[in-house]
């Protein structure tokens, strides 16, 4: 469920300012009535430029392995839009990648390498998919079989490509899981040294905007802000131009954002998905016996790439910028990382989290800053140090069940040595605890994040520490919200997936990594 975040504005012109105005000769009390008049035109026309601005992020799932025509879809695709003098991202799966290279296509790389160059997985559908092979791990252990099932293949694409990082990963199909965003710099997906994460689903999300979760950069449940149009159906292209032009009218009067659209190379030139004809339902067979799909006829595939180039034509027309993976950590930067929170922002922090009528922790957006409930923990935990979050990772495990202790007012010196302990278990785990011992008593994170906040608005106030804290008690983590709900379809919608597969853990380890989510600013 979406929930919006907390805004909170500064005053915009600092009080010694206004006192400095006074200040000015009568003789020129024309000249500043007349500046402050027209001033406020140019800069209202200004931010409006800035923050109205519409960019498309255009990917392709690079994946079909086993029919050749695929290559050279995709090489046309690439040479279309660098023509056009657009830049797009290429998701490309691993055997992908080798089998071009086996295949000596040097064209479809050097092609493609105009573009972002982006990973989608080593081998795509073959069993176990992400998603299969995730069902049962917890965080640390999940991260751990990513990046041995899905390294290698990465390390490919970047050695066939010749790039040093790839720009992001998307998981194929609905086979997602947190635990591939955790890892994702360990296998070389980090454009500027941010994970990115760029595909369409809907497990978690905040509805048609960019946000951060597991300390990357995610573009994913995109709906309303996604659209695409029937490649080979004639009478979809009007259509497809029109949903476009109305997502780009209403996002400029939002004041801006991304729109996201997709296909795939092998859309233009096959009958079936090449995976659907393979492995569906779970069905694995031998390599010796794969199949490549059923392939159009030509005349289908050149009517396709004529509506293409009408729909890139008319999206240009529109005004908008189209932008890559590598290039959405430079547009949403994470201010928080980069300066920190003021003293006055601190004080926001923990007067919200402290406030009698908190429904719960949930990410905060103060002075065009985000801050998850992670970042809060942090800054919060180290507020005498004033140091810059780094981004820690939710906990790998369930804490105490809502309800389960007792505890809840305790002397100064027992919070301090839980405070000294989380602050050492983030600085050598890098995560939250999911137990915070106050003594032989363990207690949920986010009643614990609670009492730090009530501490120090006690220390603001008055200059020091107080006696004794009051904890929280069975304090909702609200992020959790955005995490979908364990549902037949969730995973077992996706042909390649068995019916009936579901994968509930997956779930619950994405609840626990909500304390990372917060919304991506512009």
């Amino acid at each position: 469920m979406s929930r919006s975040p907390r805004q909170v504005q500064s005053w915009p012109f600092p009080k010694e300012n206004m006192a400095n105005a006074l200040k000015v000769r009568p003789s020129l009390w024309a000249y500043v009535l007349l500046v402050l008049l027209i001033l406020p035109r140019f800069v209202t026309a200004a931010e409006t430029q800035a923050s109205g601005r519409v960019d498309v992020i255009l990917w392709f799932d690079t994946e079909d392995y086993l029919l050749p025509a695929d290559d050279d879809a995709a090489k046309r695709l690439a040479e279309m839009l660098t023509e056009k003098g657009v830049r797009a991202t290429f998701k490309v799966v691993g055997e992908k990648a080798r089998v071009l290279e086996q295949r000596g296509r040097t064209d479809v790389i050097e092609a493609l390498k105009k573009h972002d160059i982006d990973y989608h997985a080593n081998y795509h559908s073959v069993h176990p998919t992400p998603s299969e092979y995730l069902a049962d791990c917890g965080l640390l252990d999940g991260m751990e079989e990513f990046i041995r099932r899905e390294g290698g293949g990465a390390a490919d694409v970047r050695r066939i490509f010749g790039r040093d990082t790839l720009a992001c990963y998307g998981q194929p199909g609905s086979s997602w899981g947190p635990q591939t965003i955790a890892a994702l710099a360990q296998i070389g997906v980090a454009p500027h040294g941010i994970p990115t994460y760029v595909d369409e689903g809907n497990h978690i999300g905040l509805k048609g905007r960019p946000f951060w979760y597991c300390n990357a950069l995610v573009v994913y449940d995109m709906p309303p802000n996604r659209t695409r149009f029937e490649l080979h159906v004639p009478q979809a292209l009007e259509p497809g131009k029109k949903a476009v032009t109305e997502i780009n009218e209403r996002l400029k009067a939002q004041g801006g954002g991304l729109i996201s659209i997709f296909y795939h190379p092998c859309e233009w030139v096959h009958k079936q998905f090449w995976d659907g004809v393979n492995f569906s339902r779970g069905a694995n067979p031998p390599r010796s016996q794969w199949k490549a799909p059923p392939q159009r006829p030509i005349e289908e595939t050149e009517a396709a790439f004529a509506r293409f180039s009408q729909y890139i034509d008319h999206i240009k027309s529109l005004g908008v910028r189209f932008v890559t993976a590598s290039e959405l950590s430079t547009i949403y930067p994470d201010k928080v990382r980069s300066e920190g929170a003021t003293e006055d922002e601190v004080r926001e922090i923990a007067e919200v989290l402290a406030s009698p009528d908190s429904k719960g922790i949930d990410f905060l957006v103060i002075n065009g800053k985000s801050f998850s409930p992670v970042d809060q923990l942090e800054i919060l935990l180290s507020a005498d140090e004033k140091k810059v979050p780094h981004g820690l990772l939710g906990p790998d495990g369930a804490g105490p069940t809502a309800g389960e202790g007792t505890v809840q007012k305790i002397d100064w010196a027992a919070f301090e040595t839980a405070m000294k302990d989380v602050r050492d278990f983030a600085r050598r785990e890098k995560r939250v605890p999911a137990r915070v011992f106050i003594g032989a008593d363990a207690v949920r994170p986010e009643d614990f994040l609670i009492g730090l906040a009530r501490a120090n608005l006690d220390k603001t106030k008055s200059g020091s520490w107080p006696s004794e804290v009051m904890l929280g008690k069975n304090v909702e983590l609200l992020t959790a919200q955005h995490v979908a709900k364990d549902t037949p379809g969730i995973f077992g919608g996706w042909v390649i997936h068995k019916e009936g597969f579901r994968a509930p853990k997956i779930l619950e380890v994405a609840r626990w990594q909500a304390w990372t989510l917060k919304p991506a600013m512009r």
